[in-house]
């Protein structure tokens, strides 16, 4: 294992979720006190480009922990970190077979939608046995996630060319 490539891979993920920790303090919240979750965004970005699984699952229990922290939601700190990890083993495994098979910008398309709706059905599945929804869960889901995921798509992929292109040239990570 090369230190040095590990120690970058480390300094990416942390500078995605100090990015997502900004972006998601920042959202305010609506829609029966819930906030659309744009660390997500941070997060896949992170975990395709770092095909490392100690760093995907480091990062991903970071971003469950801050979002926790900058979360308004009842019972969010504790689902938070719960669909984080949840998601991130779902989007590892969809890496895994999609990586090389086609388009980055399609993965990165796909993982943005699939694993926001992953995320936010867990995140309010956990809430709603946890401290109980504000509202409906389909309620929520039409308002709260499905508006979130396809905002966090367009972020996730055209995050991801940028922090890419960035990152192989000033980071030297390959993928």
């Amino acid at each position: 294992m090369d230190t040095r490539k590990t120690l970058r891979e480390f300094v990416l993920c942390a500078l995605l979720m100090a990015i997502g920790v900004v972006l998601h303090f920042i959202t305010p919240a609506f829609m029966l006190n819930m906030r659309p979750d744009f660390m997500l965004s941070m997060l896949f970005i992170s975990l395709m480009i770092v095909d490392d699984l100690k760093i995907n699952y480091v990062t991903a229990i970071i971003a469950g922990i801050l979002t926790a922290l900058t979360g308004s939601m009842p019972g969010g700190q504790i689902a938070n970190p719960i669909d984080k990890l949840v998601t991130s083993t779902i989007i590892i495994l969809m890496l895994k077979v999609l990586r090389n098979r086609i388009n980055d910008g399609i993965i990165a398309g796909v993982v943005g939608i699939i694993g926001t709706i992953i995320s936010g059905s867990v995140f309010l599945g956990v809430v709603s046995i946890v401290a109980g929804l504000p509202g409906p869960f389909y309620l929520l889901m039409l308002t709260v996630v499905i508006p979130t995921a396809v905002v966090n798509t367009i972020v996730t992929v055209i995050g991801y060319y940028i922090i890419k292109k960035v990152s192989r040239s000033t980071l030297a990570i390959n993928k």
